[in-house]
């Protein structure tokens, strides 16, 4: 039982980070404004994202 005590604690302290590193696009999301920009380390890690659409 304590293993998934520990297991519920990790999710919820994921969670948080989660939150925490994406409040402006929560945001965005929520009040319809545009996304931000994502940061340059964030387009190298995802190329296929940064095609530009037609």
């Amino acid at each position: 039982m304590k293993g998934f005590r520990t297991a519920i604690d990790i999710c919820a302290i994921m969670l948080g980070v989660f939150l925490i590193v994406h409040r402006r696009v929560i945001s965005a999301a929520l009040t319809g404004a545009p996304m931000p920009e994502a940061p340059e380390w964030h387009k190298k890690c995802c190329p296929c994202k940064n095609k530009k659409e037609v």
